[in-house]
């Protein structure tokens, strides 16, 4: 599994047409142990900046 720290996050209240059905969500910027970052979109329980999140088998990312 794949394992970052939370940069920043929001969670979309108005969300484009093809999303909206599932609004709100959360997305989030995570940072890897390279300082590489990227865009997800988190599933189950609202993260926080400086939370430890992992990807799971399903490509999913939550909180660890």
């Amino acid at each position: 599994m794949q394992h970052a720290i939370v940069y920043t996050e929001t969670v979309i209240h108005s969300a484009p047409e093809r999303f909206a059905a599932e609004a709100p969500y959360q997305i989030a910027i995570v940072e890897f142990e390279d300082h590489s970052r990227e865009m997800v979109r988190i599933s189950g329980a609202r993260v926080a900046i400086g939370d430890r999140v992992e990807k799971n088998a399903a490509g999913l990312w939550g909180a660890k």
